[in-house]
Parts: structure tokens; C-alpha cells; sequence
């Protein structure tokens, strides 16, 4: 299968065949995956492991789709709603404000991946007052959770923020802020390309459940599709998010 007919499929599933059809939709994405698997194979005994890894993000989501079907078409009928919005800073709280539901918490921001320079700059914000802002007007450091994940392009928990002594610059700002956890996830668009980052930021030590985790992966990598639509906010060839 061709990773643009994969790409079709995860921008617009036939979830509106589900009253019925829930058993061809299952069978659909089975093989969807065990193709993308054979595909990632492939290209990796030849050599293309980028191809390859690619191959194997829309694999995962098949894979999510598979063992979460109500919280899958629940997402999708969400993104399907953000596609109805021009303006990137309404968008962008409209993710704010779901990803804060899926991870329980209520304070987060969304920041953009500046185009010139490859920082990260907030574009949308909950419960942060104007310092906590200041600070993190502009990130491109490899000590805060958001400029860890955007340079791994990976999820990053820090459980509690005084103890990760990679985050010691921003401790101050974090108890002025009132926050002792954080976890920063990435957005990108359809080829894997970093568009931005989404933090969520807890008042006590916390982790998030494994499972939520994977449903707020699985959300940004929608939403970060629809965000890359609505912006130019993608890194440069070359540019450095740390």
C-alpha cells in the first residue's frame, strides 16, 4: 500500500459507515496495517529507514484505531470540526482546549514552531499569567519540556519539575506559575514534520496514565495535520528546535 493512500485513509476514515460497517472499517485497518508493516520492511532492508519509520507512524495509528475504535472515531469527528476554522490562533486554542480535557489538566499552551527561526513561540495559552509568558516567549533551549520534545519530535513527561535537573533554568518561573509537572507533546504534519508543540502543566507531581498519553499522541497527530493546513509554522530544512 502506498503511504499516500495510508495518508487519505487517517485524513478522512469512513467513519460515517460505522452504523453497520463496523466490522469492513476493523477489516479495512488490519490491513492497512499488516500492509504498512510488510511496506516498512521493505524499505528498511533497503536501506530507507526514514521511509521506513514513516511507514511504521501510520502503522501505529492503525494500530490505535484498531484497539480504541470509539476514542478514534471520537477524535476524528473533533478534527473533523477544526477543519471548519481559518484562523490559526482560534484553531490552535480549540486544541489547547481539547488536549487539556484528554490530559486532566487546566493550564497548557500551544507554541508554533517559528519558520525563520526554528523556536518555539506560544500561540495559545490557559491559566498563565504574564510572566510565565515573558519567559517562555521565545523557547530554544534543551532544558524546558517543550524544547526536549520538539527536538526528539517525541512525547516528554517530567514528572516533577524539581527534581529534573535538566529543567533547574525554569524552576522559578514553575513555582511562580504554580506548576510541578509538565508534559509536552508534539504536533507535525502528514510526512512527520514538526508544526509546534502542546504542553500540559499540573500543580503536583504527576504522570499521565500510559493510555492517555496514547490518546493525546494520537489526537496532536490529527490536529497537527490540520494546524500545518492553516499555517506555514513548519521547521526549515536545517533549523534546530534546541
Amino acid at each position: 500500500m502506498a503511504t499516500s493512500g495510508a495518508g487519505r485513509w487517517f485524513r478522512d476514515p469512513p467513519w460515517h459507515d460505522v452504523s453497520g460497517a463496523g466490522r469492513t472499517v476493523q477489516a479495512v485497518l488490519e490491513d492497512t496495517e499488516a500492509a504498512l508493516r510488510k511496506s516498512a520492511g521493505r524499505l528498511r532492508a533497503s536501506g530507507q529507514e526514514d521511509g521506513a519509520r514513516q511507514v511504521e507512524r501510520f502503522a501505529e495509528r492503525a494500530r490505535f484505531d484498531l484497539e480504541e475504535p470509539l476514542v478514534a472515531q471520537q477524535l476524528h469527528l473533533a478534527v473533523a470540526r477544526l477543519r471548519q476554522i481559518r484562523q490559526p490562533e482560534l484553531l490552535a486554542g480549540q486544541v489547547l482546549e481539547k488536549v487539556l480535557s484528554l490530559a486532566r489538566a487546566d493550564r497548557g499552551n500551544v507554541q508554533f514552531v517559528d519558520r525563520q527561526s526554528g523556536t518555539l513561540r506560544i500561540i495559545a495559552q490557559h491559566g498563565f499569567d504574564e510572566r510565565f509568558l515573558d519567559h517562555f516567549a521565545v523557547v530554544a533551549d534543551r532544558a524546558s519540556a517543550c524544547g526536549r520534545a520538539a527536538r526528539r519530535n517525541a512525547q516528554l513527561v517530567i514528572t516533577d519539575v524539581l527534581v529534573d535537573r535538566a529543567f533547574e533554568p525554569h524552576r522559578e518561573i514553575a513555582a511562580s506559575s504554580g506548576f510541578r509537572a509538565v508534559q509536552s507533546t508534539p504536533l507535525a504534519d502528514m510526512e512527520g514534520r514538526l508544526v509546534g508543540v502542546v504542553s500540559t502543566h499540573y500543580a503536583r507531581p504527576h504522570a499521565p496514565s500510559a493510555r492517555d498519553m496514547r490518546i493525546i499522541k494520537r489526537y496532536a497527530d490529527l490536529a497537527g495535520q490540520v494546524l500545518a493546513a492553516s499555517s506555514s509554522a513548519v521547521v526549515p530544512d536545517g533549523a534546530s528546535t534546541a
